[in-house]
């Protein structure tokens, strides 16, 4: 069948039990045709009358042939086919290597396990904080309402109810800090069990950071621990009251509030805690992302070595496959490959190629159609591509080619004596060429006028002192105009060393740091 789906069939016929089959076909001209399979597998190849093939292919993967006999073009293919085959197994062989590289295993581990006890230490600063807070907000009560060391009698209810509540948070900001730690300390240890080979990496980051954790549980502990021990006997005391329908009683509520006021007093400097562990969790937190970041960019480092492996060695292979390709550029085969190289960046491999096709196949479809678009202005003229040539007279009716610029950088300029904009312009294209020709820059103007002697008073008006200067004299109708898809000027092309277009319309100070990058 041909390469699209027409219900054509230009021959049949039995796989055997041995997987060996027998196809005669009655090919009409060289084109694309597709082998069918029953199990709607099928395999797209270049086939030419009068051919006796012999072709082994694997049934589970059937670009993958074997072997290939009686067809040059069937060959290109296979050649092709292994080269690009052989570039993913190189992926695959360094992807693999990769995932098994033990010291991104350990880094990757390692932040799986950091992250979550940094989370968990940062909610424990937190916690810290809010025991700091609680104990002052505590004092201040307490303190607010004392007369002579003791509450109003009339308001002692109130008094025993709010530095409760105070008394409350403080044990159960506590209680969430204490379990935090304990949690950690069961699942994770950053100080036992070390990869030696990253002791570095410990030393630099991660022993700052447990260091800082090590001074806030110290000041946690020495700071309340024995206010927490006597905030349970207070809890306890109270509840035990409650119970005991005792809470009531005046001399209750006396040794209530005297517990409370006591409690008041046992944290004098919680001003200083409070700032000292605020600086715990700034600087800890500092440390913590640093080391997270530390350990991400040994993962990055050890990753882009990998890509950069790979990127040479992608490179090396990609453009033995299109030197390939293009030592075969007349052969239809060839076709089934171009695609595997975008266009957008091998501008010149797809015009060589579909200009060398369309030569020999001008009628097959796809070619046919692949030309009309790569010879379109658009695409002819696409930033990528390489610049159309030129060969027109210049005033004394010489031929000037804007292929004998190559290897130069190129401002190839469309404009006209009548155009206003142009003439506003060329001071900018007169400074640059001043500036940069020494350096390798010309300038190839083509002239959209229709009357010579305006166009050349024009050029000597404007002081467009570079010799490079041409026109059909056929004002919008240029043939210039339509190679390069001209419809409004003043229009530009930078175009480089090698002839491919490497910019359009740059003016001004874009056209100077254009040429600033290539130059300087």
């Amino acid at each position: 069948m041909l390469y699209k789906d027409d219900g054509v069939s230009f021959g049949n016929a039995q796989v055997n039990q041995n997987g060996t089959f027998k196809l005669t076909a009655n090919i009409p001209k060289t084109d694309l045709y597709r082998l069918v399979f029953d199990d709607g597998n099928q395999i797209m190849m270049c086939l030419s009358p009068n051919q006796n093939i012999e072709l082994v292919l694997d049934a589970k993967k059937l670009t993958s042939i074997k072997s290939v006999k009686g067809s040059p073009s069937l060959e290109i293919f296979k050649t092709a086919t292994d080269m690009i085959v052989a570039i993913q197994n190189v992926f695959d062989s360094i992807s693999n290597a990769l995932q098994v590289d033990k010291d991104v295993q350990f880094f990757n581990e390692f932040q799986s396990q950091f992250k979550p006890f940094f989370d968990a230490n940062t909610e424990a600063d937190a916690y810290c904080l809010l025991v700091a807070k609680s104990t002052d907000s505590l004092q201040l009560y307490v303190n607010s309402k004392l007369i002579k060391e003791k509450p109003d009698p009339k308001t002692i209810d109130v008094f025993i109810y709010a530095s409760s509540n105070l008394i409350k948070d403080i044990s159960t900001n506590y209680t969430k800090y204490s379990n935090y730690i304990q949690s950690m300390n069961l699942f994770y240890d950053f100080k036992s069990n070390r990869n030696s080979k990253f002791e570095s990496f410990y030393v630099s980051s991660v022993d700052k950071y447990l260091d800082l954790l090590e001074q806030r549980n110290e000041k946690m502990k020495n700071s309340f621990s024995d206010l927490i021990t006597q905030i349970e006997a207070f809890l306890y005391f109270r509840d035990s009251l409650q119970m005991n329908d005792l809470a009531n009683k005046k001399k209750e509520k006396e040794i209530l509030a005297a517990k409370i006021i006591n409690l008041s007093k046992m944290c004098s400097n919680v001003k200083e805690i409070a700032e000292n562990l605020s600086n715990y969790a700034r600087v800890g937190n500092g440390f913590g992302q640093y080391t997270l970041q530390e350990a991400q960019r040994n993962v990055s480092t050890m990753v882009n070595k990998y890509q950069t492996l790979f990127n040479t060695e992608n490179e090396k292979r990609n453009k033995a496959v299109i030197n390939y390709i293009l030592a075969n550029k007349s052969d239809l085969a060839v076709l089934l490959f171009l695609d595997h190289f975008p266009k957008d960046k091998n501008a010149e491999l797809h015009q060589e190629v579909i200009k060398a096709l369309y030569e020999k196949y001008p009628e097959q479809p796809i070619v046919a159609e692949r030309y009309k678009k790569e010879m379109s202005p658009a695409n002819a003229t696409s930033v990528g591509a390489m610049a159309p040539d030129l060969a027109f007279e210049n005033p004394e009716g010489k031929i000037m080619k804007l292929s004998d610029l190559r290897g130069k950088v190129v401002l190839l300029d469309f404009w006209a004596s009548w155009c206003r904009p142009c003439r506003q312009e060329n001071p900018n294209v007169v400074k640059t060429y001043q500036k940069y020709h020494d350096k390798g820059f010309d300038v190839y103007s083509v002239s959209l006028d229709r009357d010579k002697t305006s166009w050349v008073k024009a050029i000597e008006t404007d002081g467009l002192v570079w010799p490079n200067h041409v026109s059909d004299l056929g004002y919008w109708q240029s043939q210039a105009a339509k190679i390069y898809g001209i419809t409004a000027i003043p229009a530009t092309f930078l175009i480089g060393k090698d002839g491919r277009i490497i910019a359009k319309n740059l003016r001004g100070a874009a056209l100077e740091n254009a040429l600033k990058e290539l130059f300087e």
